[in-house]
């Protein structure tokens, strides 16, 4: 397989935007960028290039408008290589190169779009720094902390919503640089980096071991797309360490490991893991535990749930204090309904929570129905189960992306696989400009997200919906080709 002329030319304009993008951001309060604490500077290396191009000079709406611009331009190249992937026309290797340099310039650019990462590190300094439990103390009893000071006030009030893999990790970084916010900011950058990365490679294994021709393009999903490069990476978002183990996950259980070898047994362990950074991927892992339930070894499940225990227990013990220990195993970290389908529909019939309810509860639904009929062990059931979860939920940030999108690419079912990567395209285009200056999110953001963005993800989460249910004669079960089971033609 060659690269053809046209995919060379969709990765440079893929490069290359991102690379432009973080110039942009290099300008002085760009509206890609958020307000830096005490003793942080943005990269050097952008500001060079923003003030050697002149950005200096545009105005704040000028350069949102060159934002849009650079967005839109890495969307139809992201578009364009998906395609040339598609039609077999990409080489692996070119991809793989071209996702090192993108995430590497994400890495290396100002801080992204979003303030998360100081909800990160304002954790890790309750805990490293100040020396209480993040689990108890809430962030706004150190208003004087350079991280808390920048840090969203809904979640000033609260108590940490991770897990508390996540809270060992954020600790570990915030002693590693107690008086370097700048170090901090970079070490949760480079963290997400190195998973997407790793996620990456991993996607494109995972095909070549099942669809060898898919390789390129599960790849491409992953590592070159602009949510996850720009927003994800970029700002250096948890949801991306979540990526890495269940795309590990995904290419063990490519291999149909029989549930008491190493193999299964090193899947509920990256699996747990990823739980235990944030609880999206529970479903994935109840699924996994519901295949070695059914192959009827009551040892080998018994061995699953004890290392499961162990993990969960011994990640917990430093934070352990009762009930409140267990707040994370009770949310999945978002605290705003951010391009919500639900929330959406809630808000036109005047009965969100009602609403929101009633999307999660027909998730459980769909999900238990694809449990029953479909084949657990196979990751593309995974990953659809995640689409799902993200589309249902009250709230759907763009970095959620990373929970479902290292499985796309093992998906035979194409309308399925264009639901998953649409969802990714529109997320991308949310959050621009976040206007974090100020704090808040202009309203003209938030109606292009609430109205424009959720009726799009709205009408794709009705459509996969219906595709998985079919003619209303049972669930499809076969969505990849690791499925040993079949379904008749015209069906997923």
């Amino acid at each position: 397989m060659r690269t053809s002329a046209r995919a060379w030319w969709a990765l440079g304009v893929l490069v290359g935007g991102y690379l432009a993008l973080a110039v942009v951001a290099g300008v002085p309060r760009s509206p890609l960028t958020v307000p830096l604490p005490t003793g942080a500077r943005p990269p050097a290396w952008t500001a060079h290039l923003a003030n050697a191009a002149r950005l200096d000079r545009v105005g704040r709406d000028g350069l949102i408008a060159i934002a849009w611009i650079l967005v839109v331009t890495v969307l139809l190249g992201f578009a364009a290589v998906a395609a040339e992937a598609w039609a077999q026309r990409v080489r692996l290797s070119a991809v793989l190169t071209a996702a090192g340099a993108s995430l590497a310039i994400s890495v290396a650019a100002p801080l992204l779009l979003s303030r998360d990462v100081y909800t990160y590190a304002g954790y890790g300094r309750v805990d490293a720094i100040h020396h209480r439990n993040p689990y108890l103390v809430p962030l706004s009893a150190f208003p004087h902390d350079a991280f808390v000071a920048l840090t969203p006030g809904q979640w000033l009030h609260g108590h940490s919503h991770y897990g508390p893999l996540f809270a060992l990790a954020s600790a570990a970084i915030a002693r590693a640089w107690p008086g370097s916010p700048g170090a901090t900011i970079l070490a949760f950058k480079l963290l997400a980096g190195v998973a997407i990365a790793a996620a990456t490679g991993l996607a494109g294994l995972a095909a070549a071991r099942t669809r060898p021709e898919r390789a390129p393009l599960a790849a491409a999903l992953v590592g070159l797309n602009p949510v996850l490069v720009v927003h994800t990476v970029g700002g250096g978002h948890v949801d991306a360490l979540i990526a890495a183990p269940l795309a590990a996950a995904a290419t063990v259980a490519v291999t149909r490991p029989r549930p008491a070898s190493a193999a299964a047994f090193g899947i509920t362990v990256l699996l747990t893991a990823a739980c235990l950074l944030k609880m999206a991927i529970l479903p994935v892992l109840v699924l996994w535990l519901v295949c070695v339930g059914r192959a009827r070894r009551g040892r080998a499940l018994a061995v699953h749930l004890t290392a499961i225990a162990g993990a969960a227990i011994g990640s917990a013990v430093p934070y352990a204090a009762g009930w409140r220990t267990l707040r994370p195993f009770a949310t999945l970290g978002g605290v705003e309904a951010w391009a919500s389908p639900s929330h959406l529909v809630g808000h036109v019939m005047h009965a969100t929570g009602a609403v929101e309810v009633a999307f999660l509860v027909a998730f459980v639904a769909l999900a238990w129905r694809l449990a029953r009929r479909g084949d657990v062990a196979d990751p593309a059931l995974w990953g659809i189960t995640l689409l799902l979860l993200a589309l249902s939920m009250p709230y759907l940030l763009p970095w959620y992306a990373a929970w479902f999108a290292p499985i796309l690419g093992l998906l035979v079912d194409d309308t399925l696989l264009l639901a998953g990567a649409l969802t990714t395209g529109v997320l991308a285009l949310t959050l621009i400009p976040a206007d974090p200056f100020r704090g808040l999110t202009t309203p003209a953001v938030m109606d292009g997200v609430h109205y424009g963005a959720a009726s799009v993800l709205l009408v794709v989460l009705l459509l996969v919906a219906s595709r998985l249910l079919g003619s209303g004669q049972g669930t499809p079960a076969r969505l990849s080709s690791t499925s040993t089971e079949t379904v008749p033609s015209g069906r997923v």
